[in-house]
């Protein structure tokens, strides 16, 4: 592999890597998945899964943040070519989030038939009650994560601003 052709294969992920912080800093719905994300991976700590189930599980996410992306980036697009209302525009955009609404439903189900095991939930409510400095972490964490799907939204701001401009210009 010659020199620049590494060069170009470490852009690609510096780019890949640009993109996935943009989205996470522009669109909720995707720091959502993430924060729901980082509580099943908390909550399968009391869990003892098969690696089949891990496997399942970090599809599972995995999915639908990709999903999340590739929302964006339908949404992006459609913005770029489309910037007045279009019916065709609309559809190509409800139908991209259509899809991560359908992988969301599909996580949710998945995690019930992980998870719904009353006997290991009970012993994972009590262990909080019973630790004060546990609940207390789980409840900033659950403020942490309140925080960041709600109100981290560096360069939105800008962003909205820029197409706005752009609209009254046209």
């Amino acid at each position: 592999m010659s020199r620049n052709s590494q060069n170009r294969f470490l852009r690609s992920f510096a780019a890949a890597g640009s993109g996935i912080w943009q989205a996470i800093r522009q669109e909720r719905n995707l720091r959502f998945h993430l924060a729901a994300a980082a509580l099943v991976l908390y909550g399968r700590s009391f869990y003892s899964f098969s690696a089949a189930e891990d496997a399942a599980l970090f599809l599972t996410m995995g999915s639908v943040i990709a999903a999340e992306l590739v929302n964006t980036a339908v949404e992006r697009a459609v913005d770029l070519c489309c910037p007045h209302p279009n019916p065709l525009a609309k559809l190509a955009k409800d139908a991209a989030a259509g899809a991560v609404l359908v992988l969301a439903i599909v996580a949710v189900l998945v995690g019930l038939q992980l998870f719904w095991q009353p006997q290991i939930l009970l012993q994972v409510v009590e262990l909080h009650l019973r630790s004060p400095l546990r609940l207390l972490l789980v409840l900033l964490a659950a403020a942490a994560g309140g925080w960041f799907v709600f109100f981290f939204e560096k360069g939105k701001a800008a962003t909205e601003t820029a197409a706005t401009d752009k609209k009254t210009d046209d």
